[in-house]
């Protein structure tokens, strides 16, 4: 049969050359034909579908360095970790992180951009490795200045309980030890649940009890007996028990100001400051905001001559700068770079904390980063001199006899502090609130300039006496042997200003001092001719 298609009339169309009316020839036997059979078409063969690109593969450079910084990245927390100064959260949040950077690297090391990822990812290894080699060192420098044992949950307690540290600053060459006299006498009284700290400063001269014994001495002549019987004696004076000490010498208090950048410290006057051989030179400080970096830090709280009240502003002073130092300390980049700190006082500090104590106290800073209220004061005595020195017995010396109502009066704050009950508007402070800062001047140091020292008077000349050491039965557990004090105390007694002269200094007294001072090198021991060395140098 025929389909639908073979059936359809074709239609005959006639040709140019024929004539409208004349008879149309049909060719009937095509008309009736069978059609052609169509052309029998092959069928195309299936197509296959598209595939996608293949990536390109990733060299083997590139998954080097994704080794290399999966590996760095987990070092870098372990040793975070070692510190133990940040809290947990802190080291989840890094920890993620570092997986987000290794991921992104590789996304684009395999996919785009291999190149740029390549110098991401060398400049992270690089990057941490440095980190790795920096906690390191501030580990291996906070192992060294630390001689507490304390760990575990003992050490958390310094972050809840109320302590106090006795900050000793010592005017010592060379190595750091435990029996030296001590300049500067701080005690810091810090309850970390108030976030409160008191610092009471003690004068030098401040003719105290002695610990160990029953006798009355110079402050500062506590410290060749041991760190101990400093501690003790300003415990005592001030009915507190003293429970850790950090003491530093002046190559470790330049460090510090450098390693922090420098403090802002208010001047209430301009002066010049003798200078120190060896440490800085005459430094002329403005009245008002000066910047000081380590050295004009030094010299603003070393000196005395310049004032009417000596030893009373020097201590003004020196809170000043270690209230600065405080306020630059807490924040948390330096928080952060403690291992620069560690490195800067490596070898010129010494703690009793432990590594697990600093760094709860760092990880609680960091934990909430708390603003503490600090307060300062000085305690206030008169001029005097006494021969019954425990250190010096027989000999003339200057002393500053203490004000009763003062030293209550730092009883007082102590007291407060450890109760928790110090109010924010106290007014305790020794130093009224400096005004908003503006300019800050910079001070400036001049080798050659001439600043005036008074004089010794015949009184503060006194020829060497022999003293005895603490009894045994009495003494501290401080186990290190007390220097030979029938020389020490010599270069002391020489440097004493007398009582008439109480602002005269020891150290940097001239003339018939510096004579005895060499016809006394040849007599004492090798403790004595160091500590003989430094008030020559002083006196020069």
């Amino acid at each position: 049969m025929m389909d639908e298609h073979d059936r359809r009339l074709r239609q005959i169309r006639p040709t140019p050359s024929q004539q409208d009316d004349g008879p149309v020839e049909v060719d009937s036997s095509a008309f009736f034909s069978e059609p052609a059979p169509p052309p029998v078409t092959q069928p195309a063969p299936p197509s296959s579908p598209v595939q996608p690109p293949e990536p390109p593969r990733m060299p083997k450079r590139g998954i080097f360095m994704l080794i290399l910084q999966a590996i760095l990245s987990v070092a870098a927390l372990v040793q975070l970790a070692r510190t133990q100064m940040l809290p947990m959260l802190y080291l989840a949040v890094l920890a993620v992180l570092l997986v987000l950077l290794w991921f992104v690297v590789w996304r684009c090391q395999r996919y785009r951009h291999s190149f740029i990822a390549h110098g991401v990812s060398l400049l992270l290894s690089i990057a941490l490795a440095a980190g790795c080699v920096y906690a390191q060192q501030g580990l291996t420098a906070l192992d060294n200045i630390t001689a507490g044992e304390v760990t575990g949950a003992e050490a958390h307690k310094v972050t809840l309980e109320p302590f106090v540290v006795y900050l000793s600053g010592v005017d010592t060459r060379g190595a750091l030890t435990e029996n030296a006299r001590s300049d500067v006498n701080i005690l810091a009284v810090v309850n970390p649940e108030t976030k409160q700290v008191a610092l009471i400063n003690t004068p030098r001269d401040y003719y105290v009890d002695l610990a160990g014994t029953s006798s009355k001495d110079k402050l500062t002549h506590a410290g060749m007996y041991g760190v101990q019987t400093s501690m003790d004696t300003l415990g005592n004076l001030y009915g507190v028990k003293v429970d850790h000490f950090v003491r530093i010498n002046f190559a470790g208090f330049i460090s510090i100001v450098d390693a922090i950048g420098g403090v802002d410290v208010y001047s209430d006057q301009a002066f010049t400051s003798v200078g120190s051989p060896g440490y800085y030179d005459p430094t002329t400080f403005a009245e008002g905001w000066n910047h000081l970096d380590g050295k004009a830090a030094l010299a603003f709280a070393r000196e005395r001559h310049a004032f009417a009240t000596g030893d009373i502003q020097r201590g003004i002073n020196q809170m000043k700068v270690i209230d600065a130092m405080l306020s630059k300390l807490k924040s948390p980049s330096l928080l952060m770079s403690f291992s620069k700190l560690m490195d800067a006082v490596s070898d010129c500090f010494v703690t009793s904390f432990s590594q697990a104590q600093i760094s709860a106290l760092v990880r609680m800073q960091l934990a909430d980063f708390a603003e503490w209220q600090i307060q300062s004061y000085t305690a206030t005595g008169t001029s005097g001199s006494s021969t019954h020195c425990y250190s010096a017995q027989g000999q003339k010396l200057y002393i500053m006899k203490p004000d009763e109502n003062s030293v209550n009066e730092a009883r007082a704050l102590a007291a407060s502090v450890l109760g928790g009950q110090l109010s924010a508007d106290s007014s305790s402070s020794s130093a009224a609130q400096p005004p908003e800062k503006t300019d800050v001047h910079t001070p400036t140091a001049d080798p050659n300039a001439a600043v005036p020292v008074p004089e010794p008077t015949p009184d503060s000349v006194i020829l060497e006496q022999p003293a005895e050491p603490l009894p045994e039965s009495e003494a501290s557990s401080d186990s290190e042997a007390a220097p030979p004090v029938s020389s020490a105390p010599s270069s002391e007694a020489a440097s004493e200003p007398s009582a008439e002269s109480p602002a005269a200094g020891a150290e940097e007294a001239p003339g018939p001092l510096t004579s005895i001072v060499e016809g006394l090198l040849g007599m004492a021991s090798d403790t004595a001719s160091s500590m003989l060395d430094s008030a020559s140098d002083e006196a020069a």
